[in-house]
């Protein structure tokens, strides 16, 4: 028989066990502890519960295998025999601490977290099931999902039980690929898909259809295994995900729970874990404030449950990595105790979130816009229906790791690190009380949003005067949060496009969060002016800041052609309109009027088949020559010819006539129309063959 290990005898005598596998371990001199540092006060509210005044829970009807366990548990615990001398660090009997046996002869907690399973595949298996196709945009930027997330908008009305802290302070990569896990887990909560079979060395898997390439987004293996289980542990609504992936290839293909691998099945008991969430959910609102709320859903988990100590040898359940095993089997280990928390507090709007060392799970919830920690199952002493303590309830990170932790089962795992919240304030929790949360009594510095603009949009850098503040920001115009929404987390100055809103916010341990910054960026509009010099009339353009204007159409403007356009009236400086514009401004159409040089004839030449060959002297701009011959030196009755070169061939004429001929040059002005220079001197010319 399993050694229990503590025992505590309260206002008379009740009884407490614990298990070797999710030991309670802490030494009973744990005294209320508050830090008054940073402006922090003690919050009036939680005068009640540090009373001990019970908060009262609707009662939880147990099976009846359920309820005679926990009787076993309370008649071996009765039997216990305690040491007879009290620990030297114990608290004083006159603070009514029970006696409780020797830290020496504590059992080490063994845990109950099990890392997921990696079941290795071949790269040709991997390759025949398949993974998910990733979406690019035009600019190939991934869309695993919608870009309007947060506390109020969803993608699916699960997503209000997960978290969102650990998603936000991972790397972009990372994050897709976290993505599109949620993508595929998704479409199993809400939709009635079969699981695939997979045989793998001789045992079946239960895994979906699709798998993720975790490569594509530049993540290793054990990168991609870390994300995996933090993606699990902030995604507790996605109860029938087992602990474990198929690995090859460079995917992870995540199981399911055999019992939940047929869609129709899955359906009822989604249906059925659905129902008892909003049962416990609405019972843990009645809180009136977020402490209150945490006690409840604490009390409600601990009072429905036992733990399951053979659930490595011959489990109670087959669940017990899920939270499914606390809502539906009442027998679970740490991570039950720990997902179906996040679950409840998170539903009731209250910020948590899930951490893990190699081998047990607990919380971190956010109180007065500080973090504490909160390990449900070492308050759990189980023995007996219905018994718990404090210990564990909102202590700091040095609390937490330091005094009330042994063998280490409160250190997270390195991956953690920089992904996490301070903790520095402590209720001083007890065995019987709750103790006191901090009331900040300062604000962070709301954030400042400084821009500068670039051809498309602008870079965009994010401040706070508060020493040591997170900025976390969104530009969806979703509101940002450090859990409840999905935001970024500021890391160094951003691109935005043009017409982007940006909310930042600072949060900061110990303070209550800043007030929201909110800032639309959008680039100057400038007018632009055209002013064709009463010639014409062509409408202003507005340009965004940056950009170009678009050239308009020439004005026109009879006997004279444009210039181009200038930006002054003198016409010193013409505009390219390759350059952006930074200003509003006046463009002025610059006019010339049309000169043509007069034209003179070169040579005419009498050429066989009674024609003459006029010859042209070029004419300095000239576009074309008009060519006219008479048989009258007054030129009357003359006929003409035009040429745009200088050569021109007159013909049908009569043999032996005697031929005028003048020339003239031609220009066009800025309507087309030809523009002619002086008639050149007559020539004349006898035709003769």
């Amino acid at each position: 028989m399993k050694k229990r290990i503590l025992a505590f005898f309260l206002a008379g005598i009740m009884t407490f066990s614990m298990v070797p596998t999710e030991v309670f371990a802490a030494s009973a001199n744990v005294e209320g502890i508050v830090e008054e540092e940073h402006g922090i006060e003690m919050e009036e509210g939680s005068r009640r519960e540090e009373s001990g005044e019970k908060i009262e829970l609707p009662k939880t009807d147990l099976p009846e295998e359920v309820r005679r366990r926990s009787l076993e548990n309370t008649q071996e615990d009765s039997q216990v025999e305690l040491e007879s001398e009290e620990p030297a660090d114990l608290a004083s009997e006159e603070a009514g601490t029970p006696n409780q046996q020797s830290m020496e002869e504590w059992t080490p907690p063994m845990g109950g977290m099990e890392r997921p399973e990696v079941v290795e595949i071949s790269e040709e298996t991997a390759e025949l099931l398949g993974v998910m196709d990733v979406e690019e945009d035009a600019d190939g930027t991934l869309m695993p999902r919608s870009t309007v997330l947060g506390s109020q908008k969803y993608d699916s009305s699960w997503d209000i039980y997960s978290t969102n802290y650990i998603y936000n302070r991972l790397k972009q990569n990372e994050k897709n690929f976290w993505d599109m896990l949620d993508q595929l887990l998704r479409g199993y909560l809400s939709g009635l898909q079969n699981a695939e079979k997979q045989l793998v060395q001789g045992k079946v898997y239960s895994i979906t259809g699709k798998g993720v390439s975790y490569t594509y987004f530049g993540l290793t293996g054990e990168r991609a295994g870390d994300i995996f289980l933090m993606f699990n542990y902030s995604n507790p609504q996605y109860y029938f995900l087992g602990n474990g992936y198929l690995s090859g290839g460079g995917a992870m293909f995540p199981i399911i729970y055999d019992g939940f691998a047929n869609g129709n099945t899955r359906a009822a008991e989604t249906a059925k874990v659905k129902a008892q969430i909003d049962a416990m959910v609405s019972q843990v609102k009645a809180g009136k404030t977020d402490v209150e709320k945490a006690k409840i859903a604490h009390d409600l988990i601990c009072q429905k449950v036992l733990y399951d100590h053979a659930y490595q040898t011959n489990p109670h359940t087959l669940y017990h990595q899920s939270a499914y095993s606390v809502f539906c089997e009442n027998y679970t280990v740490c991570a039950g105790y720990t997902k179906a928390f996040t679950v409840l507090m998170n539903g009731a709007g209250v910020d948590t979130i899930s951490l893990t060392s190699s081998a047990h799970a607990w919380n971190m919830i956010s109180l007065n816009d500080s973090w504490y920690h909160i390990d449900c199952t070492w308050d759990d002493v189980d023995g007996a229906y219905g018994e718990m303590i404090y210990l564990h309830f909102n202590r700091s990170t040095a609390m937490i790791m330091g005094k009330l932790d042994q063998g280490g089962y409160h250190q997270p795992e390195p991956f953690y690190q920089g992904l996490t919240p301070d903790a520095t304030q402590d209720s001083g929790a007890t065995a019987t009380s709750i103790g006191t949360i901090g009331t900040p009594s300062k604000k962070a510095a709301a954030p400042t949003i400084s821009k500068t603009n670039t051809t498309e949009g602008f870079i965009v850098t994010l401040s706070t005067s508060t020493p040591g503040a997170d900025i976390y920001y969104t530009v969806d115009g979703v509101e940002p949060s450090s859990a409840s929404s999905r935001s970024y987390r500021y890391m160094g100055a951003f691109e935005v496009e043009n017409n982007t809103t940006v909310k930042a916010v600072a949060v900061c341990d110990t303070m209550w969060d800043s007030n929201i910054t909110s800032n639309t960026l959008k680039k100057k509009t400038y007018t632009v002016k055209f002013d064709t010099r009463g010639y014409g009339t062509i409408s202003s353009k507005k340009v965004v800041w940056g950009k170009t204007v678009k050239k308009p159409s020439n004005p026109k403007r009879s006997k004279y052609t444009f210039e181009g356009w200038y930006t002054d009236s003198k016409y010193t400086k013409k505009w390219n309109f390759d350059k952006a514009v930074t200003k509003n401004m006046t463009l002025y159409a610059k006019w010339k009027k049309v000169s043509v040089g007069k034209g003179s004839i070169k040579k005419l030449t009498n050429v066989s088949g009674k024609k003459i060959k006029v010859a042209i002297n070029k004419v300095s701009g000239a576009k074309g020559y008009q060519v006219r011959y008479a048989t009258n030196s007054k030129m009357k009755s003359a006929k003409s010819a035009s040429t745009s070169s200088t050569a021109k061939t007159l013909t049908k004429l009569k043999k032996n006539q005697k031929y005028y001929v003048q020339v003239r040059a031609y220009k066009k002005d800025s309507k087309g129309k030809k523009v002619y220079g002086a008639w050149s001197g007559r020539k004349i010319i006898t035709v003769k063959k």
